[in-house]
């Protein structure tokens, strides 16, 4: 084969991982996993569409109590629907128990992840990623005795201005997995959109080191993330290992430090009561 058509193979073949590349970035449904076609399908039904979003529309305005109900109507369309051991019906289960615990029912938040354990362990396997987020809001739960919740973050874009200079030259499949968490966001299946921002923030890691800011505000936002997904537990302690790499880096003033240090306080419960849900 001569020189010619081998540099016109590899140029061919580079042309082609481009628009690869640029379609995945205009389209995260390329990347969609099952679980993210059937909360498509789901939409087609009017009436599981309208329980979604009320149920959400309540939680994300700080309405927690009122959500328990339609979690819990939630959970059961979609086990009559799917099955009561489909991933994703855990999952909402997942919800379920966040939702109970902000609407201050601490010891019926430990009981829905007591049972919650037992049904994933069994169905999912000891070595799921699930499985330690049950077991670390369990235990946080059962030595909890009363808690204020703060305002759910708002997250309508998982990342803001802060993150512009780091989305200009983001690789196509780190962006990719940007969008599908966004996707996954906005329909209401933040543990999946958790899963899927995780590899946003290992692929940031390897590209720009565990100390540049692009990171750690990466590492805020996942702290963020858990926190309204309800990993509560797993957001503490995502805010202690940041609070400690923030002042190292930055110093104990940074407002980086100052704001990390203020969300870890919020989700404590230690700040105060109905003035933080704009009340």
């Amino acid at each position: 084969m001569d020189l010619k058509r081998w540099i016109a193979m590899g140029l061919g073949v580079l042309a082609d991982s481009r628009e690869v590349g640029r379609l995945l970035k205009q389209h995260p449904d390329r990347v969609r996993a099952g679980r993210d076609w059937l909360l498509v399908e789901e939409e087609q039904d009017n009436d599981s569409r309208e329980l979604r979003h009320l149920a959400l529309w309540r939680r994300r305005t700080w309405n927690a109590a009122d959500a328990v109900e339609p979690y819990e109507r939630l959970v059961a369309v979609r086990e009559r629907a799917w099955g009561a051991d489909h991933p994703l019906v855990l999952d909402t289960r997942l919800g379920l128990a966040a939702v109970r615990a902000e609407a201050g029912d601490v010891a019926g938040a430990g009981t829905t992840y007591e049972h919650l354990l037992s049904d994933m362990v069994r169905v999912l396997g000891e070595e799921h990623p699930r499985i330690p987020w049950v077991r670390r809001n369990l235990a946080h739960w059962r030595k909890t005795k009363h808690w204020v919740p703060p305002p759910l973050p708002r997250m309508n874009d998982l990342e803001g201005r802060a993150r512009e200079d780091a989305l200009r030259d983001e690789p196509h499949d780190t962006a990719v997995m940007r969008h599908l968490a966004q996707v996954r966001w906005r329909q209401g299946d933040e543990v999946g959109a958790v899963e899927a921002y995780e590899h946003v923030l290992a692929e940031r890691l390897r590209a720009w080191g565990p100390d540049h800011d692009v990171v750690l505000v990466t590492r805020l936002t996942m702290a963020d993330m858990r926190a309204e997904a309800g990993d509560v537990a797993g957001a503490l302690e995502a805010y202690e290992n940041l609070l400690a790499d923030m002042v190292r880096v930055h110093g104990p003033e940074h407002r980086g430090t100052r704001w990390t240090r203020h969300k870890l306080t919020q989700w404590r419960g230690l700040s105060g009561g109905s003035s933080l849900h704009g009340r």
